[in-house]
Formats: C-alpha cells, structure tokens, sequence
C-alpha cells in the first residue's frame, strides 16, 4: 500500500499523557478525540480493524455497510462509542473531509500494523491503537500536534 507522508506523527502511552499505567484505554481515545474535536468538525471518520474489550458488541458499536465499510458521521459520534470500550488491542480510525469521494482498495484495506503513514490519499488524520501499550496519531497539519500537546499539557 501506498502511504501518504504525514506532517507528524505522535506515540502516545498511557503514563506519559493520561497519568494511567494503562494504555489504549477507550476513556483514552475519547480524550484524543476532545482535542481534535474542532478541527474534525467538518470530518467523517472511517473505522478499520477495531479489536478489544468492551461493554457492547464491536459490531454493534461500529457496524459496517453494505461495502463493507463502517463510517463515523461525527468526532461526537465517535467519541460516545469509545468511551464504551474498556480497551483496544487494535483499530484504524482514519478523518477524512466530509464530501470526498473515496475509492477504498478493498483488497487492502487499512490496518493497524501498517507502516508509518498516512493510509489513504485523502486521510487528514489517523490514529491507530496497538497491542494494549499505545497509540500513534499521524496528520497533515503540525497546528494539530500542537493543538492536542495544548490539550494534554492543560489537563
């Protein structure tokens, strides 16, 4: 696959950011998601490879269409359903400008122990969860690194 080179990249643990032990944690991704909410407003999220624990089904949480894929309308969508998920071991959650026309490679479809990159042309941000230990957020716009560093350094 073809990855996009991103403007940054972060790896975010759960003692280094959340002052928790554990990482990966959906309260976690809820809090990453906060500090992108603005920036994300005009995004829809497209979910891939989502495994872990949880309190409701994860094909319930993120269902996928008739193409197989499953699509978040809203970062406020997004952050509600994980919020519901104790912890990830793996997920692909990609925010792509609302109004594009996206044309998946479904023999290819992202996924999280993918390289380093952006994994589709028009993918603005990602994060990936890994293994339990930690996240990666890769984007475009370094204003948005900056933007959640600020985030967790109020917090």
């Amino acid at each position: 696959m073809n990855l996009k080179e991103p403007a940054f990249m972060l790896k975010v643990r759960g003692n280094k950011f959340f002052n928790e032990e554990l990482s990966c944690l959906g309260w976690q991704l809820a809090e990453i998601l906060i500090s992108l909410k603005d920036y994300t407003e005009s995004h829809d999220w497209y979910i891939f490879d989502v495994l872990g624990t949880s309190k409701t089904s994860l094909h319930e949480l993120f269902p996928k269409n008739p193409k197989e894929l499953c699509i978040v309308l809203s970062t406020d969508e997004l952050i509600d359903k994980v919020k519901t998920i104790i912890q990830f071991e793996s997920g692909v959650f990609i925010a792509i400008q609302k109004g594009k026309k996206i044309n998946w490679n479904f023999n290819h479809l992202p996924e999280t122990e993918e390289s380093e990159g952006l994994q589709h042309l028009f993918a603005e941000i990602e994060i990936r969860t890994f293994d339990y230990s930690f996240f990666e957020i890769y984007g475009n716009n370094i204003e948005v690194k900056k933007t959640i560093l600020n985030h967790f350094r109020k917090n």
